[in-house]
């Protein structure tokens, strides 16, 4: 088997800086032999190094995202005996390591995984996956008819969503099988139907009144959490991460997000990671409101910065503040109607729709990438559509049609 996390030589041939690095091939004869590859990274001509060690370090940092890249691919592990595999020792001994490796290619490459992916993944395969008896199908063996009965036999109750969710995992694992050619053919989850309830009930957005009643029931520090995510509209991973030096008095920039409990170590999930934001558009300044000013005044006065400069860290741990212990323990026995921390990202945005807000601008205060993102954060009322339609009857009435 080949290294799992091949480094690569970084070396000087000819009139280039070459990454230097073995990979297995299969030969004419079907047998897989390893053979030494290059890579150009640069020309000499612009890096005239002498080639010493503070000299391959400099170019080692400069590449760094060529060579994670170029190595990726490289860096798994050896599919010459998947044939004896079954679907779910497939997923667990190679789309797993891949999705490891994936995850360290940096952010803002193509190939890189977000960490929140992968926890999502654990939880779809030892939920539905590992123990189903059609999983222990041979993976060369596996086809559309085990997909359909695979699909089919988990439990028909659970969301539609959660079901098309399995079903995009299962195809992104033979997806993997195929371009690893531990696969032969085409992916056999295409063409499976997904089944699951559909909810038909819209998502909640928090009312302003709902906020209202947080903000008078809650202690500290889940009453200060709730106003900055009830009026900025920073996510469940966001609000951990931030440090007071992300806040100037009138604006908090995002600079991080905490995803906790993701990394898989062979056999379990492991700590929590702090890394970037999610896109470049949530890296985008939010105004702060007077209101919530205040409270973040006040609440810096009870509440000193620490030495890592977390705005909300545990007082024992000195670490970020875990919002999942802080929902179920501080907030749910208090508050009835307690729809989880999304439910703050879509009230913001529906109630600056209901306030005449175009959509655009929703889109640039919740930082989304793409308008169509926003769309599905402005939920509907019957309310907001019998106002729209009594503004329509009486533009039609100044217009002499009545």
């Amino acid at each position: 088997m080949r290294p799992r996390f091949q480094q690569g030589q970084v070396i000087h041939r000819g009139s280039f800086w070459v990454l230097r690095y073995h990979e297995d091939r299969i030969g004419a004869d079907g047998q897989v032999k390893r053979v030494r590859t290059t890579e150009p990274l640069t020309t000499y001509a612009e890096y005239p190094y002498k080639g010493s060690p503070t000299d391959i370090q400099r170019l080692r940092d400069r590449f760094h995202d060529k060579i994670a890249t170029t190595l990726f691919p490289v860096n798994q592990h050896n599919s010459t005996t998947v044939s004896a595999l079954t679907l779910s020792e497939f997923i667990d001994k190679s789309y797993f390591p891949r999705l490891d490796d994936r995850l360290k290619v940096p952010a803002g490459n193509e190939l890189h995984v977000e960490p929140s992916t992968i926890q999502g993944y654990h939880y779809i395969y030892e939920g539905h996956i590992k123990n189903n008896p059609i999983a222990n199908t041979p993976l060369t063996r596996f086809t559309a008819q085990d997909g359909r009965r695979l699909m089919e036999s988990i439990d028909q109750t659970l969301s539609h969503r959660r079901h098309l969710r399995i079903k995009n995992f299962l195809s992104g694992a033979f997806a993997w099988a195929i371009s690893d050619n531990a696969y032969r053919g085409v992916n056999p989850m295409a063409e499976i139907k997904t089944g699951g309830h559909t909810n038909t009930e819209p998502e909640h957005a928090y009312t302003l009144e709902e906020v209202a009643e947080m903000l008078t029931k809650l202690p500290e520090p889940a009453r200060t959490v709730v106003a900055v995510a009830a009026f900025t509209g920073c996510s469940h991973s966001e609000l951990p991460g931030l440090q007071w030096s992300d806040y100037d008095g009138e604006t908090i920039t995002v600079q991080r997000k905490i995803t906790g409990n993701f990394v898989r170590n062979l056999q379990r999930v492991v700590g929590s990671y702090v890394g970037p934001p999610k896109t470049s558009a949530r890296k985008a300044g939010i105004p702060v409101i007077p209101q919530l000013q205040k409270i973040l005044a006040k609440y810096k006065k009870d509440f000193p910065p620490g030495q890592d400069n977390w705005i909300f860290r545990n007082d024992e741990s000195l670490k970020p503040l875990n919002l999942d212990n802080l929902a179920r323990r501080e907030i749910a026995p208090r508050i009835k109607g307690w729809c989880g921390w999304h439910a703050f990202r879509r009230g913001v945005g529906t109630r600056l729709d209901e306030l005449g807000v175009k959509t655009s601008v929703v889109q640039i205060l919740l930082r989304h990438a793409n308008i169509s993102t926003t769309a599905g954060y402005i939920i509907p009322s019957n309310a907001r559509a019998q106002a729209g339609m009594k503004k329509m009857a009486q533009a039609l009435r100044e217009f002499g049609i009545k």
